[in-house]
């Protein structure tokens, strides 16, 4: 049983030793970061508006999240890139995107407020700080985006 765990405990100390980080590393985020206010003149902060990051399936290195502005009407949102899929026809895969695309939109009741779409969003690229501009609830519209 000894020698189990000391051998468990030479593993870890070897991955750890190599570089390989188990629960990812700053090289493998991207991080959103903004406020959002209730009045035009953007002083008094929104609590509780959802932000949706937005993703094509088929090809982000990262999945579709939300997140709340606090109190302060501040939200960050981080992003955790995987490495891409194997592409037989090319031979390439399992490799970490240089950068991706994404849309952000944010919700607060029936209105919304779109960012930017995913078809002509975002470039974010991994280790990166995004700084969305500030917005006002009062410029969200019903039904859809702007």
């Amino acid at each position: 049983m000894n020698k189990m765990i000391l051998a468990l405990v030479a593993l870890c100390a070897l991955v750890i030793a190599t570089g390989c980080d188990p629960f990812g590393s700053e090289e493998t985020k991207a991080y959103i970061r903004g406020t959002v206010f209730i009045d035009e003149a953007m002083t008094v902060p929104a609590e509780g508006v959802t932000i949706e990051l937005l993703v094509d399936a088929d090809t982000s290195a990262f999945v579709s999240q939300t997140t709340m502005t606090n109190a302060s009407g501040n939200f960050m949102m981080e992003v955790q890139f995987y490495p891409l899929p194997y592409d037989p026809e090319s031979g390439i895969g399992y490799s970490m995107p240089e950068k991706e695309h994404a849309g952000l939109i944010a919700y607060y009741g029936s209105l919304s407020y779109m960012y930017k779409p995913v078809t002509n969003g975002f470039v974010l690229h991994p280790g990166d700080t995004l700084d969305v501009w500030d917005v006002s609830v009062s410029s969200f519209t019903s039904g859809g985006s702007q």
